[in-house]
């Protein structure tokens, strides 16, 4: 099976490698040349478990900031509250010190350096046996009929577009749509010499804080870099001054360089995979970054679009990424909607989202929020699939396997 990937983000490389460790033949193009910058620092525990299932690849030696979970300004209280990652850490913090939540055994992920993240990614498809091609840019779809049959000068029985938001295969398709109520954009930047949030969770923690205009994030990335932004409305880099005054509540060293821009996130397409095209990560949709799902979501669904490539089960990687992305963007309108103590333009746009949107109680926000759902059920799926696989080619017939399981 001949399969061409778009893109060499965490989706691409993922869908890449995962599909050539199976035996296909997989060419990836990449226009940039790794590595590269990207925003987007925040990852959860579920990815980083398919990651290491399917690639053997673990992030411990690359000195990136433990995450335990995240704390909040945010809704009717200016009160700080925290969502953690393990509910045992919820009992005991109180009681710990920096060294017992670390030598704690406590659930958590990363927060990462994405240059480095993503060329380590992109370095595991290259093992895998990808043809990695970096300089490259996809141009242009090949098409037999309503069918995708190969990028440019390439065949292929299926093309994954991990493209980004560039989404190459949904604009030349027509599917593309915006998310009008979440478009929203970003000015962010990098610092050294950051202090933490106040307590033993310090620089342990992702940090996120509402302000008139939006909200401002605090991402620690490493023991000396820290990833900060803004997010709001308006299509425009923020100037010095109200970059500043957004994120005065941070304990701030010395900027990097100048401000980086990033806009209109949240989108999708009306459909996600058809005949011969996947798509994957945000190629497929992208739901507001509160969240922080971004990063974990293009994990997901990179290994699952190699097993519905290989499985040819396309009606399965639609209505799975459907209901997931539905469920992240009802969480996305809820938690805007609850936060009506904050006066200005964007919050006032915000309050028009219902209050009965949806309702998750705290720890099953969590379960969804850090992967362990979807990971859990990706790997149910490609486990099945596997097995199925080694019947086949043992010249059981699938039939008969059906029945012996009933």
């Amino acid at each position: 099976m001949k399969i061409v990937v778009i893109g060499g983000g965490p989706a691409g490389s993922c869908a890449a490698a995962l599909a050539a460790k199976s035996g296909a033949e997989v060419v990836l193009l990449e226009k940039a040349r790794f590595p590269r910058h990207h925003v987007g620092e925040s990852l959860q525990p579920g990815g980083l478990s398919l990651i290491e299932h399917h690639l053997g690849v673990t992030f411990e030696d690359a000195g990136y900031a433990n995450k335990f979970g995240a704390v909040y300004v945010w809704g009717e209280s200016r009160e700080p509250w925290r969502v953690l990652f393990d509910e045992r850490l919820e009992r005991d913090l109180e009681q710990l010190d920096e060294s017992g939540l670390l030598s704690g055994g406590y659930e958590q992920a990363v927060q990462v350096d994405r240059a480095s993240f993503d060329a380590r990614l992109l370095q595991a498809a290259r093992d895998a046996g990808v043809d990695v091609r970096e300089g490259v840019e996809a141009k242009e779809l090949r098409r037999a009929g309503d069918r995708v049959v190969g990028v440019d000068e390439l065949d292929a029985d299926c093309v994954i577009d991990a493209s980004g938001q560039r989404c190459l295969v949904g604009r030349a398709l027509g599917l593309t749509r915006l998310v009008s109520d979440l478009r929203c954009s970003a000015t962010y930047g990098y610092f050294t010499g950051c202090g933490g949030f106040p307590g033993v969770l310090g620089r342990h923690v992702q940090w996120v804080v509402s302000v008139p205009d939006g909200w401002a994030w605090f991402i620690p990335i490493s023991a000396e870099r820290t990833s900060v932004g803004v997010v709001g409305p308006g299509g425009r880099l923020l100037d010095d001054a109200s970059f500043a005054a957004a994120t005065s509540c941070f304990p701030l060293g010395e900027r990097e360089g100048g401000l980086r821009y990033a806009k209109d996130w949240s989108f999708t397409n009306t459909r996600f995979a058809g005949d011969g095209w996947i798509l994957a990560g945000d190629a497929a949709c992208f739901v507001d970054p509160i969240l922080s799902g971004g990063v974990d979501f293009a994990i997901r669904s990179g290994f699952r679009a190699a097993h519905a490539a290989l499985s040819g089960e396309i009606e399965a990687y639609e209505a799975q990424l459907r209901r997931e992305y539905k469920a992240y963007l009802r969480l996305a309108r809820y938690w805007y909607g609850n936060n009506r103590s904050v006066d200005g333009l964007f919050w006032e746009a915000h309050r028009a989202i219902p209050e009965h949107a949806t309702a998750t109680p705290l720890r099953a926000f969590v379960y969804l929020t850090t992967g362990r759902y979807a990971a859990e059920q990706h790997l149910k799926v490609f486990q099945q699939w596997q097995e199925e696989e080694m019947f086949r080619r043992l010249g059981v017939d699938a039939a008969a396997l059906r029945k012996a399981r009933e």
